[in-house]
Order: structure tokens, then C-alpha cells, then sequence
């Protein structure tokens, strides 16, 4: 870096927020991993490829997504674990992988708590979607034909102890209805069961949901205020039903990293997540950019465990299904 571009940044992390101040400290010296723990293609690789080369830029080293799918997050986690906590190694963790775990799983091998907070990414919004034929139209009538349904309407997850579980047991509890849960490996999975007619309803994130919107009754997302990108779709609060089930993506360091390391590691994010094309195209992809600080992420995480417990130990919810 040319000394008049080090002068200009340091001059302006006067005017900014300590991000950009964060930024003229710590520096990668090989190229930094960011372990993803899941298969390529899905909604949290895509993220990580989306911001990887901006990333990369603002610190001056590459940075390279590593798949390690598996165990529900514990394979990437571990291979986290056996890198120093030195910054040159990452995960992009989400709710499914480092906060309902440490709910549900008693036996983990290693304590989520421990784990550094560099910065919340993006949040996933969860959309209540039915396969086309069940003949509900809006929310009260779904929740109607359920209370009565024999057998038990069929709702879908991608996967046991997921983000989408916990949502279908905490909206069978709100409607007073029993359901019959239905897990797959993957939100794509349940949506291919959706469009087929093989589970009546879902709760799954809009990125999966919206490219198949044809071919199912999409009737409201379940986050605290409408999504931007689908405005015209009431909220399931507003529906009647008070369940908020969002979730998030974010990167997380190796327990014992420094601060300094986080604090750079977030500045070089907030520089790619304020990009206009960036939060454009997370945006438009079914993701609400989030570009929280250590600090921040780490308040956030504390309160989704404790929003989470409830629903998850009410609803028996446990590693082992």
C-alpha cells in the first residue's frame, strides 16, 4: 500500500466508526479460510463466495471457502479448532450450526460460548409456504384446516434440530395444532418435497423458497417486519400467529483469537458488505444484510439462545431428533 493511500485511512478512521480504524491493524500473511459447514451450492456458501474477493481485497490476502459439511456444523467446526487461533482460519457459522446446537446437543464436543464474534453477515428470512393443492389461502385458514386435519398436516425441515424444526413446532404451538414433522437434508430437498405434494407446509428461508414461488402458496414470512423484497406478503404477527423466525449467518473466529484480529476481520467485511451491489445482490437473493460488529454479534447471539431455549426444550428438540 502506497504511503498516501496509508495516510488517507488513517485519516479518515478519525471521521468513522471504529471499523475503518480496526482496519490499519491487523494484516493476514498467507491467505486466510474461511471454512463453510455444509455442501457447496447452499444458501451459506453462497454468501461466503459473494463476499470472499472483496474481503480479500480490503486485506490484503485471498481468501479461499473451504467446504466441510457434516455432523450439523461439528466437522468445519473442529477443523477450525485444529487451526491456531490466529485469524488465518474462519467459519461461516449460522443458527443452525452455532446456536440451536448448543441448545439441543448437551454432548458437543466443544462450547459455542467460547467462540469469538466477528461479525454477523446476513439474516435469513423464513418464509410459511403450502404445496399448491392443500387449499388454504392465508394464514387463518391454514391454521383452521390443521387444528382439524386427520391425519396431522405433514411440514417439512431441512433437517433435525434446523432453524425451519424449531419454526414448525413453534407455529404448530402458536395455531394450537398437532403436526408431523418431516426432515430433509437440505432446504432444497423440502422444497422439491413441497412442489410434489409429499408434505403439506413449511417454513423455509425465502433464498430456497422464492425461485419455486409458482409452483407453491407462499402466504407470509415470519420476521419481525415485512421483507423488502416480497412487501406485498403480511407477517405471520400479522397474521395473528406470534412467531419470529429468522436466522443468520455470520463469521466466527477460534476461541482465544485476539481482539485486534476480529476488529480488523470485521472492517474488512463492512467495507464489502457497504458495496451497493453487494447488499443488492444478497438483498434480491432472499437475505437481509445484517454487517454487525463483534460486539454487536456477540449481544445478538446471546439473545437468540435465550429467544430459542423456550421453543426448542418445549418441543423436545435434540440432537438425536
Amino acid at each position: 500500500m502506497a504511503p498516501t493511500r496509508r495516510a488517507l485511512l488513517g485519516a479518515a478512521s478519525h471521521a468513522l466508526a471504529a471499523p475503518a480504524m480496526a482496519q490499519g491493524g491487523w494484516r493476514p500473511r498467507r491467505p486466510v479460510r474461511i471454512i463453510v459447514p455444509f455442501a457447496p451450492g447452499g444458501s451459506t456458501d453462497i454468501v461466503a463466495r459473494q463476499l470472499a474477493g472483496r474481503v480479500g481485497n480490503a486485506l490484503g490476502q485471498p481468501l479461499v471457502v473451504e467446504n466441510r459439511p457434516g455432523g450439523n456444523g461439528i466437522i468445519g467446526t473442529q477443523a477450525l479448532l485444529a487451526a491456531p487461533p490466529d485469524g488465518h482460519a474462519l467459519i461461516m457459522g449460522t443458527a443452525d450450526t452455532h446456536t440451536i446446537p448448543a441448545i439441543a446437543n448437551p454432548r458437543l464436543p466443544y462450547d459455542l460460548a467460547a467462540f469469538v464474534p466477528v461479525t454477523a453477515v446476513a439474516g435469513t428470512v423464513a418464509a410459511l409456504v403450502t404445496r399448491m393443492g392443500l387449499g388454504a389461502t392465508d394464514v387463518a385458514r391454514l391454521a383452521a384446516l390443521a387444528r382439524r386435519a386427520s391425519p396431522t398436516l405433514t411440514y417439512a425441515s431441512y433437517g433435525i434440530g434446523s432453524v425451519s424444526h424449531v419454526a414448525g413446532e413453534m407455529f404448530g404451538a402458536a395455531i394450537g395444532a398437532e403436526m408431523t414433522h418431516v426432515p430433509y437434508q437440505g432446504s432444497g430437498p423440502a422444497v422439491i418435497a413441497l412442489t410434489a405434494d409429499q408434505v403439506d407446509l413449511a417454513l423455509l428461508p425465502m433464498a430456497a423458497v422464492h425461485p419455486q414461488r409458482e409452483r407453491l402458496r407462499v402466504l407470509a414470512v415470519a420476521s419481525a417486519e415485512r421483507f423488502g423484497m416480497t412487501p406485498g406478503l403480511p407477517t405471520l404477527t400479522e397474521s395473528g400467529v406470534p412467531v419470529v423466525a429468522v436466522g443468520w449467518i455470520g463469521l466466527l473466529a477460534a476461541p482465544r483469537t485476539p481482539r485486534e484480529v476480529a476488529d480488523s476481520l470485521h472492517a474488512a467485511m463492512h467495507e464489502a458488505l457497504s458495496a451497493e451491489d453487494v447488499g443488492h445482490r444478497l438483498s434480491t437473493s432472499g437475505f437481509s444484510p445484517m454487517d454487525y460488529g463483534p460486539d454487536r454479534f456477540a449481544g445478538f447471539l446471546r439473545a437468540e439462545t435465550e429467544r430459542l431455549t423456550p421453543a426448542v426444550r418445549a418441543a423436545g428438540i435434540t440432537a438425536d431428533g
